[in-house]
């Protein structure tokens, strides 16, 4: 019962947990040293002065008719970053819920354990690797009835010290296509990568 406390808790980040959050990852590989070549002598992000309820923009959501209810602003758990969580309604009334994410570790190794960590915690399903979106990066799916069809998408990246995360879901009298859902959540994530400044 505690580890679904913990579990719920890490998902949302913060206000009340909406309906099927994720846990606060994404990863591939079990695998944690790096190899020496990998340890960068890339760019360092920092991500903690972004305001991402007012920088993000919902215009690829347009055609989902989601309309906002509220946002919540409160940071990654535990990270330096920022993040928004927003609370939204499908045009029928149901349930739907965007949180984007930009968490900024101190190191590139501190990332690339923060990204490798939810592959062991999360309940969403693994839905394969995305490239050219970072160093690495992969997606989760799940589909559940709380009374209606909720599909939610998550799709996380790292960047040298830069972990994002968006996850989107939707609720309905059917479940919102996965495909429709990863196009957006990946358009998403692009803008919040490169809406992040480097140090």
């Amino acid at each position: 019962m505690a580890l679904v406390v913990v579990l719920a808790a890490a998902a949302c980040d913060g206000g009340s947990a909406p309906v099927g959050a994720p846990t606060a990852g994404s990863g591939t590989s079990s695998s944690v040293a790096p190899t020496a070549p990998t340890a960068s002598a890339g760019p360092m992000y920092r991500a903690q002065d972004l305001e991402l309820c007012k920088r993000t923009d919902l215009q690829p959501l347009e055609e989902l008719s989601l309309t906002v209810a509220r946002t919540d602003p409160k940071p990654p758990l535990g990270q330096p970053g920022a993040a928004c969580l927003f609370e939204m309604r499908t045009k029928d009334g149901h349930q739907a819920n965007l949180r984007v994410e930009a968490s900024t570790p101190a190191s590139e190794q501190e990332a690339r354990l923060l990204y490798r960590a939810t592959a062991q915690v999360t309940v969403m399903t693994p839905a394969g690797v995305i490239t050219g979106v970072g160093d690495e990066a992969e997606a989760f799916t799940r589909r559940s009835e709380p009374g209606f069809k909720y599909a939610e998408y998550m799709v996380r990246a790292r960047t040298a010290n830069l972990v994002v995360k968006v996850w989107l879901a939707v609720g309905g009298a059917s479940y919102t296509a996965t495909e429709t859902l990863a196009s957006k959540a990946l358009t998403l994530l692009k803008a919040t990568q490169a809406a992040v400044p480097t140090v």
